[in-house]
């Protein structure tokens, strides 16, 4: 196994191996599915099922002998991969949200994100983003037939063109402009007050990574950039993004906004930086350490 530098944002290493060459082998599927160690969690309108006790939020794992009970046989079901014991875990789009009430509920998982451990957000990120993808992608974009549910959930086949249809990831750039000893933050009006956040932007076809921050960083703040350097990558389900996280040096702090991206932008000094990361700056806050956007900033500001 390839030993990975370590990666500071959620979603990211998840404790269990995909064991991706199970996925085609239906026997292995329906024999994991009469083990009594296997684990299943129930998503229903994209919120998985949690629960909670003393204060204390995790997944909540049901056997695999209550799926005739929550999903029907038509629900999508995914195979999410092994632990170190081998013990299969699967997720699995549940009927109706209520049927759980009397021991958890559905919730949702940005909300989650701060109170469930980095283990259970690796693991619950893939299921929420794949499920999204099944939610919209029941039909054929090639010749518009009804397409089925194929290789443990990881993959939809079009039984009148043949066609095959794999989940998709959007690439996102997500950058932090930076000129001598200060960093832009931009804020959208939809965000609570007071927010503010790291520029970010779909990477279109053609462009590489650097080119769409330059692009982005140009369009969102008028802002020319002159370096850009990778820091780190994180999959964001919501509903099926990569981002793909860098710090951009710019020539120059006479930012002008985009009106249509942004509602305002400000600099903040790595003083000013370190007070937002500590959640003690007056009239100002970035977003929580499970964004990769509060990783970049941190990055930045300790240095």
């Amino acid at each position: 196994m390839t030993l990975l530098p370590e990666n500071p944002n959620a979603f990211t290493r998840s404790p269990l191996d995909r064991a991706a060459h199970h996925r085609r082998d239906r026997e292995w599927i329906n024999a994991a599915l009469e083990h009594s160690n296997t684990k299943v969690v129930p998503f229903f309108q994209h919120r998985p099922f949690v629960v909670e006790r003393a204060g204390e939020v995790a997944i909540g794992w049901l056997g695999a002998h209550t799926l005739c009970r929550i999903a029907s046989e038509e629900a999508p079901l995914l195979f999410l991969g092994l632990d170190r014991e081998q013990t299969p875990h699967f997720a699995v789009v549940a009927t109706d949200g209520e049927l759980l009430a009397d021991l958890g509920r559905f919730d949702d998982l940005r909300a989650l994100g701060p109170r469930l451990t980095r283990n259970e957000l690796a693991i619950l990120g893939p299921a929420k983003s794949v499920f999204e993808w099944h939610a919209r992608h029941g039909f054929c974009a090639n010749c518009g037939a009804a397409t089925l549910i194929v290789e443990a959930g990881w993959k939809r086949d079009c039984p009148a063109c043949k066609a095959e249809h794999f989940p998709r990831v959007d690439p996102v750039c997500i950058m932090l402009p930076t000129f001598s000893d200060k960093c832009l933050l931009g804020r959208q009006r939809a965000w609570p007050r007071g927010m503010h956040s790291a520029l970010a932007g779909f990477i279109e076809p053609g462009e590489t990574i650097e080119e769409a921050v330059a692009r982005e960083t140009l369009e969102e703040a008028g802002l020319i950039v002159s370096e850009v350097t990778l820091h780190s990558t994180q999959p964001w389900p919501f509903p099926h993004s990569l981002m793909i996280g860098a710090l951009a040096e710019v020539t120059h702090d006479a930012e002008r906004i985009d009106p249509h991206e942004l509602e305002s932008a400000r600099w903040f000094s790595r003083e000013e930086a370190r007070a937002l990361i500590a959640g003690s700056f007056q009239g100002a806050f970035c977003p929580p350490p499970f964004a990769i956007a509060h990783q970049l900033l941190k990055t930045w500001a300790l240095r």
